[in-house]
């Protein structure tokens, strides 16, 4: 058999692979080189979850919507995805593929695995978490979002083979507090989008600022309320005290604005948002009743205050609170804390484990270094 002609040892068959995922690719592409191949599509069944890495990374793969948008297909490179030495799909029970696949595999005694949330969104005693058990079952072992999950994963299926490769952003390099001289911003990174619940931190801040004048709000993102927030906030009369920068996603421009930050927010559910500002070392207020993303684990990190879902003198009450304490800010524990647990060389670690089949403890020193 020609060269051209082996199996590629490792490959990587999935919907998206989001800007964040970034740094984690570049280390694996590193380490692995030709090994590896990455497959995936342009957008998911929500459009504006979208593959964000280098296209000179990866392959692209047409992706189908059916069942009303429900569920989908992609097409394109099966064959190498059937041969590959070992192929990680997603856990995703509306992939269509992703069954294709991890069916074909099975059958053809070929080490198949699968990433992503161990349950769905509604928890283990789902009406669908049957299926991702299902595709488990059928894999010769998972890849978990977090170390929460991880355990999850095992006392669903004793016995089963569970890695972590936990969902990350940044280098560990880069995962420093964001120091500042002035602390007097409450930040907000992310979608305007219903389910965030801007609008509430908006209420909140207006009732907080009266209390303390010199409070700011940067509101960093952008969705489909941005009108909407914009007009909340001059209806309120606190137009001076709101800021919208627009769309952030480079590093150093976002250290700034978090260096005048004394604490950020997530007024609905809390997801890598959370991992972002512990790892700038800038604690969150977080919604206590919310489906937080796996994410939500970080508060063990001591970094977490909740406060009252979706009551906005609770959240005012947290602001004026995390005010009180903003000479402490940045925290350099919260920094240690993410660096150590959820850089991108950890999530870069968790991920070459599962392909090389390797150990299950995948963070290796103290900030996610291979020794």
């Amino acid at each position: 058999m020609s060269a051209k002609s082996k199996p590629v040892p490792y490959v990587l068959y999935l919907a998206v692979l989001p800007k964040y995922r970034t740094e984690c690719m570049r280390i694996l592409s590193d380490r692995l080189g030709d090994a590896l191949r990455l497959f995936v599509s342009p957008a998911h069944l929500d459009s504006s979850v979208r593959t964000g890495i280098p296209e000179s990374m990866y392959t692209t793969v047409p992706i189908k919507r059916i069942l009303g948008n429900r569920a989908f297909v992609q097409t394109g490179h099966w064959r190498t995805a059937l041969a590959a030495g070992t192929t990680i799909l997603d856990l995703n029970p509306r992939s269509v593929t992703a069954w294709s696949v991890l069916l074909s595999r099975r059958l053809l005694r070929r080490r198949t695995l699968v990433w992503g949330h161990i349950h769905p969104q509604a928890g283990p005693s789902s009406s669908t978490a049957f299926l991702r058990r299902g595709m488990r079952k059928l894999a010769d072992g998972t890849i978990s979002y977090t170390y929460r999950d991880a355990e999850k994963a095992v006392n669903d299926i004793p016995g089963s083979t569970v890695w972590v490769a936990p969902n990350s952003l940044y280098r560990a390099e880069d995962i420093k507090p964001a120091e500042g001289c002035e602390k007097n911003s409450v930040i907000y990174v992310g979608r305007f989008a219903p389910t965030k619940k801007v609008r509430l931190l908006i209420e909140a801040f207006a009732i907080a600022v009266r209390s303390e004048p010199e409070i700011r709000l940067t509101l960093i993102g952008g969705g489909e309320e941005l009108s909407l927030l914009k007009g909340m906030v001059a209806r309120l009369g606190i137009s001076e005290q709101v800021a919208f920068p627009g769309w952030i996603d480079d590093l150093s421009s976002l250290r700034e604005y978090y260096s005048t930050a004394f604490c950020s927010a997530s007024p609905g559910f809390a997801g890598l948002g959370l991992t972002q500002s512990l790892g700038f070392g800038v604690p969150m207020l977080v919604a206590e009743d919310e489906p937080h993303s796996p994410e939500i684990e970080l508060e063990a990190s001591g970094g977490v205050a909740f406060f009252q879902s979706d009551t906005p003198d609770s959240l005012a009450q947290a602001i004026l609170s995390a005010w009180e304490k903003r000479a402490q800010a940045p925290q350099a524990h919260l920094s240690e804390y993410v660096e150590s647990r959820y850089s991108a060389e950890a999530m870069a670690n968790g991920l070459q484990d599962a392909l090389q089949d390797g150990p299950t403890n995948n963070v290796k020193g103290s900030n996610g270094q291979r020794k």
